[in-house]
């Protein structure tokens, strides 16, 4: 008997508790009509244009019991968000470094004596300047052994991106210390040079037929 008449005073009390905390009651003894909207959705954080700056009805703010009431009920909803940004925001920084490394370059695109580009630095550049996105044309350089050879790499770099394109704006370079992976064109032509020569003829070997039990 006592739970039949406490359950019901219970729910009574909640529902009283939760027009109460959002705003006054009108003439029929109902909530206001501000107030019904915010009650709907996620507490006072969708709807009425005052539920949104956080209060409700007549400045009162609502129930902190029935926002976290309605947080936890949809969870992990309003979490959701938080965890693809954790995941997705790996391959952002994946996508800049690869970037960063196809722009730059590096040692073996400059002559070690002089410090000016090579025939392909200069091949890279353009390439860099025509083939990439609009947003993508920063270039790498990578510093030198002392700063006085730094300065001749970028200043070298600066020259030909300038004699490339004569008007427009010019792209940012910057100093990185990161060199891309690769090897020499000295070292790619001598290794392409020893393929070629040493690659068998492209014919098939001869067939080798037996004479015993051949047909004529």
């Amino acid at each position: 008997m006592i739970r039949f008449v406490l359950v019901p005073m219970c729910m009574m009390a909640m529902t009283y508790c939760h027009v109460a905390a959002f705003g006054q009651y009108n003439q029929h003894g109902q909530p206001s009509a501000s107030c019904q909207t915010c009650d709907q959705g996620m507490g006072y954080h969708s709807g009425h244009a005052q539920c949104a700056q956080g209060y409700c009805g007549h400045g009162q703010q609502p129930s902190a019991f029935w926002t976290n009431y309605y947080r936890n009920a949809r969870w992990p909803t309003p979490f959701r968000a938080q965890d693809v940004n954790a995941v997705t925001s790996y391959f952002d920084v994946q996508r800049e470094n690869g970037w960063r490394l196809h722009n730059t370059v590096g040692h073996v695109l400059f002559d070690p004596a002089t410090g000016q580009l090579t025939d392909a630095g200069r091949n890279h550049i353009v390439s860099i300047l025509n083939d990439n996105p609009v947003d993508r044309r920063a270039i790498f350089v990578l510093q030198g052994e002392n700063a006085k050879q730094t300065a001749q790499r970028v200043e070298s770099t600066q020259l030909a991106v300038s004699q490339m394109l004569p008007v427009g704006d010019l792209p940012p370079i910057f100093v990185t210390d990161r060199d891309a992976p690769g090897s020499s064109g000295a070292y790619q032509t001598a290794v392409m040079r020893a393929m070629v020569s040493s690659m068998p003829k492209p014919r098939l070997p001869e067939v080798q037929l037996s004479g015993a039990g051949s047909s004529p």
